[in-house]
């Protein structure tokens, strides 16, 4: 009960879709069996259900009358019960496929298409009579017992309310025709059939709404399970967190590491401060080798001191190449004539690469 209790939280779609694997879905037998009894209805009473009659009547006024065989023999009776079965199964043979589609219906509206082999497994903790004494005394069964009573009672009432206005009528029949007695029989019989159909049918609704509700309640979760989960699908917080941030370690290292090829550092003076390589003829156009604002800034700018790399203050520079360019890609091309003036005036401090930069 105390578990129960904490379990406050609904399923999650993961914690559905694995009891559904498992078979432990939502669903009403009694859906299922009112859907079954008014299609059966509907196709007694229809020229199906005539014909179906027509052929049982027939079929036995014909072996009783002798027709077929005159039977002398067990084995003749035999021949005869043969006969009258194949023909009365091949009359029924459209019934068994109406109703093997309609309760498929039944439970595809239900519960959806679903095959479940663990539910098919057999488990033999079933078997113990202690689980099978506390499944007896449960919720379910308790619920099962009060409808099957409730439900008894009802179409009693029902068979009352509707027979009893009738019963002068059925007591004038006595000794009547046989086409009487019938025609009034069948009229009572069809009113009071579907009478206590649109009752079952009441009682499948509320019985399909119970079954849901106890279904959700099977599967709600504790708050810990829901973070349980979680965690098993997205990885624990705390460990995506570390690795994220070994992945900017890394990428933070390597990046210091490459400023030893930089041929200058565009600075801001202090908030940001971009390395960029330039080499013609492998390189089309400079491209970036780190950048940084603020602290990070600061140590770019450090490293390229103690490697005595050039640095060059260029606000405008050096703020547009934070904001548009890419480590390890080359500038954007809106910024070559910025970064040519940049080259130049690290041309004119550092002679000995003007080579390269004219072969560009």
């Amino acid at each position: 009960m105390a578990d129960d209790a904490e379990k406050t939280e609904a399923a999650t779609p993961k914690k559905k879709e694995d009891a559904r694997r498992k078979g432990q879905v939502a669903q009403s037998r009694d859906v299922s069996t009112v859907v079954l009894l008014v299609a059966a209805t509907l196709a007694l009473t229809s020229p199906l259900g005539a014909r179906l009659a027509e052929t049982v009547r027939d079929t036995a006024l014909v072996a009783w009358g002798g027709i077929w065989i005159v039977p002398d023999s067990v084995a003749d009776y035999h021949a005869v019960f043969l006969k009258v079965s194949v023909v009365v199964l091949t009359a029924l043979a459209p019934f068994a496929l109406l109703f093997v589609v309609v309760g498929m219906a039944g439970n595809l509206v239900q519960i959806g298409w679903m095959v479940s082999p663990e539910a098919l497994q057999p488990k033999f903790e079933k078997l113990n009579p202690l689980s099978g004494l506390k499944r007896m005394v449960s919720l379910d069964k308790l619920y099962e017992l009060a409808k099957s009573l409730f439900r008894l009672i009802v179409v009693v009432l029902i068979l009352v309310w509707l027979l009893r206005p009738s019963l002068p009528e059925v007591l004038t029949h006595i000794g009547a025709s046989p086409v009487s007695i019938g025609m009034l029989g069948g009229d009572l019989l069809e009113r009071t059939i579907w009478t206590v159909l649109a009752v079952f049918a009441v009682f499948a609704v509320v019985d399909y709404v119970w079954q849901r509700y106890q279904h959700e309640k099977k599967l709600r979760m504790t708050k810990q399970e829901v973070r349980d989960e979680t965690k098993q699908r997205e990885g624990d917080p705390k460990v995506k967190s570390r690795i994220r941030q070994i992945q900017r370690e890394v990428a933070q290292r390597r990046m210091f590491e490459a400023i030893a090829d930089a041929d200058v550092v565009v600075v801001n003076p202090t908030h940001y401060a971009v390395a960029l390589q330039y080499r013609p003829p492998e390189q089309s156009s400079p491209k970036v080798l780190a950048k940084g604002r603020n602290h990070v800034a600061l140590r770019i700018r450090r490293r390229a001191e103690e490697l005595g790399i050039p640095i060059v203050e260029n606000k405008p520079v050096a703020q547009l190449l934070y904001r548009t360019a890419k480590i390890d890609r080359e500038i954007p091309e809106d910024l070559y004539q910025a970064v040519a003036e940049v080259l130049a005036y690290v041309y004119k401090l550092d002679p000995t690469k003007a080579s390269g930069w004219r072969a560009a």
